[in-house]
């Protein structure tokens, strides 16, 4: 997903705020770094990482759901995903 919009991120300024990149829980957000500087090192002064945050025990109680949940998403996570054009 990252390695195909990096043109975008060579392109975006520098002095206005960071992208936020949403992340599930099963990423690692230093191999994502480090794999992403070896094809542009400058790219974490543009981007940057946060993981999502998982619903707890109680809060899957009250909406009378168990199991797998999905994290709560942001509208960015899409729209990220479309900066080539497609999904």
């Amino acid at each position: 997903m990252l390695t195909h919009n990096i043109d975008y991120f060579r392109a975006k300024p520098v002095n206005i705020p960071k992208i936020t990149l949403l992340l599930d829980h099963g990423y690692h957000p230093e191999h994502l770094r480090q794999e992403l500087e070896k094809m542009y090192p400058q790219i974490m002064k543009k981007i940057k990482f946060e993981l999502s945050t998982k619903p707890s025990r109680q809060e899957k109680a009250a909406t009378g759901k168990s199991g797998f949940v999905p994290a709560i998403a942001r509208w960015g996570k899409r729209a990220f995903k479309c900066l080539d054009g497609s999904l």
